[in-house]
């Protein structure tokens, strides 16, 4: 079993969140709630998964084992790298309209919903820079393969293994673009990293400006 996970690819990890959110919304269909908080829920349970596989993986690959593993496995398609972007822009919509539902609640049930969006913020947040670190990651190290000496990106310190690059660096850089819309020490050095980059930190500022929207609309809705 942990060598099956530790081959599997972002799509694979997705799918099985995607099974484990299908599960939750199956479960919860007697429970008396509006099929959007239902949706939601089996959202956060899918976001919640691929997140515990993408950072079981990022805890146990050196860095070896993750330029073996991105050298060997396909770069991740750029067309599930969009749909999966779509599918987090589109749970911002569903929490959005979520929260405007609040505010013909009351008591317990109120606040679950309003936790519920919360959550499914955050677990859209997180998916989104997680998918983007693996995609550095593999840019990274096939980029290296192809030919191209520092991957794209100048990491202080690095050298050979092990104090090459591993996925808790990638998620690092990933992260940080994702909470300042810009690098910090990490550069990029090629065009096509900086292309990737620029793309991130523009979707990066527009999710923070949306969570900050709602926040006021949230925080509105409660006085």
């Amino acid at each position: 079993m942990r060598r099956h996970l530790s081959t599997t690819t972002g799509p694979q990890r997705l799918l099985y969140g995607a099974a484990a959110g299908c599960a939750v919304v199956a479960a919860l269909m007697p429970v008396a709630m509006s099929g959007m908080a239902r949706g939601l829920a089996g959202w956060c349970a899918a976001v919640g998964v691929y997140q515990v596989l993408s950072w079981w993986l990022a805890s146990t690959f050196d860095a070896r084992r993750t330029r073996e593993r991105a050298q060997s496995l396909d770069q991740p398609n750029v067309v599930i790298l969009v749909s999966m972007l779509v599918v987090v822009a589109m749970s911002v919509v569903a929490i959005a309209m979520l929260l405007q539902q609040v505010k013909g609640l009351s008591g317990l049930e109120r606040a679950a919903h309003i936790a519920l969006g919360l959550v499914a913020l955050a677990g859209s947040w997180l998916t989104m820079h997680t998918i983007y670190a693996f995609h550095y990651a593999h840019r990274y190290y096939i980029d290296q393969r192809d030919g191209t000496p520092d991957g794209g990106l100048d990491f202080p310190g690095k050298g050979d293994a092990p104090d090459a690059p591993d996925y808790f660096d990638f998620l690092y850089f990933s992260y940080v673009i994702g909470m300042t819309s810009q690098v910090s020490d990490v550069q990029a050095t090629s065009k096509e990293m900086r292309r990737i980059t620029l793309l991130h930190s523009v979707l990066a500022f527009a999710f923070n400006m949306l969570v900050l929207a709602l926040s006021v609309n949230v925080v509105a809705g409660a006085v």
